[in-house]
């Protein structure tokens, strides 16, 4: 009989609920005058100055970061509880849970930009560790290293579901929307219906950003980015480009095939002569074309589907009809 499969972001889990358990605030001082203050957080403080009419100065001011904790009980028994009524509101005959763990292969491919360079200075909850160990002790959560949680949990989708299951992604991620023929369920919404992922998808805006699903919502990531994870196909390229125009030349794609022709045809545009370069790790690289630049940021969004999947361009188009080079 086949079985339901939940497969889990702990990652967010944990972090989601460890945040939820403590307060925070910052104590700002004013270097000049010696006089401190307390503020929930810096847009507070930057509010009350421009009231006053007066400009924000980070070199006047030092600013210490507050975090009080709950017992942490409390996220654990929320993580229980999140995690029980996940099981019983998809029926699931066997959940598993994976968290990420250190840096992965994408940190070692050649950008100019060094891959989620923008976290080192991220205030984490004080409690996430203990969360992360309890998920792990508790729930039999999955270290996951080399590669991330969201590769894990397409692969073991993807598995499943070639084993005639039913696999069910559990993440508010936005990697998730590339799962084509997957269900996957955001549990941080009031209204839990989870959605099946189509394969070709489509874009919308959603006020300043651009959202999507399908194989033309990875593609879009591929062209346009992702500024949490600092990258963007166009970095290097000396054409104006940017989200918008990324969108639109994918708007008119309604297969797979020409999805894939879209994104050959836009980084053609985008790289029309070889260049040379110096990537994040100080390694200069010369005679790069744009087959070069498409197959870096390909690997950079696409998630893997399975474990020997190389996350190659070539690859994947090759098994759509497309051929490269």
């Amino acid at each position: 009989m086949n079985q339901r499969i939940l497969i889990i972001d702990a990652d967010l889990i944990a972090y989601r609920y460890a945040a939820a358990n403590e307060t925070r605030s910052i104590i700002a001082t004013h270097l000049r005058y010696n006089r401190e203050k307390v503020f929930k957080n810096r847009t507070e403080l930057k509010t009350l100055l421009k009231e006053k009419s007066l400009e924000f100065n980070p070199e006047d001011y030092s600013i210490q970061d507050v975090q009080t904790a709950s017992s942490v009980s409390f996220a654990l028994s929320n993580v229980n509880g999140l995690i029980n009524r996940l099981t019983d509101h998809t029926w699931a005959d066997k959940v598993e849970l994976y968290l990420g763990s250190g840096k992965t292969f994408r940190h070692a491919l050649a950008l100019p930009v060094a891959y989620k360079n923008n976290r080192e200075d991220l205030l984490k909850p004080l409690q996430l560790q203990e969360v992360r160990r309890y998920m792990q002790l508790k729930h039999k959560a999955v270290l996951i290293r080399h590669i991330e949680a969201d590769d894990m949990l397409s692969i073991r989708a993807y598995e499943e579901l070639a084993k005639g299951n039913y696999p069910i992604i559990v993440s508010a991620d936005k990697d998730s929307q590339q799962s084509q023929g997957i269900e996957v369920l955001d549990f941080t919404k009031d209204d839990w219906q989870g959605k099946v992922i189509p394969v070709v998808g489509s874009l919308r805006k959603d006020k300043a950003d651009i959202k999507g699903d399908g194989l033309k919502f990875l593609a879009f990531q591929v062209l346009a980015g992702d500024k949490a994870d600092t990258y963007k196909g166009y970095e290097l390229s000396k054409v104006k480009y940017g989200p918008a125009k990324a969108m639109k030349a994918l708007e008119g794609a309604d297969t797979e095939q020409e999805i894939l022709q879209v994104l050959i045809q836009e980084f053609k545009l985008l790289y029309p002569d070889p260049f040379t370069y110096v990537d994040c790790h100080n390694v200069e690289h010369t005679e790069v074309d744009w087959f070069d630049m498409l197959d870096i940021y390909w690997q950079l969004a696409y998630m893997k589907r399975s474990m020997d999947d190389d996350s190659s361009f070539v690859k994947f188009a090759s098994e759509k009809g497309i051929y490269v080079k």
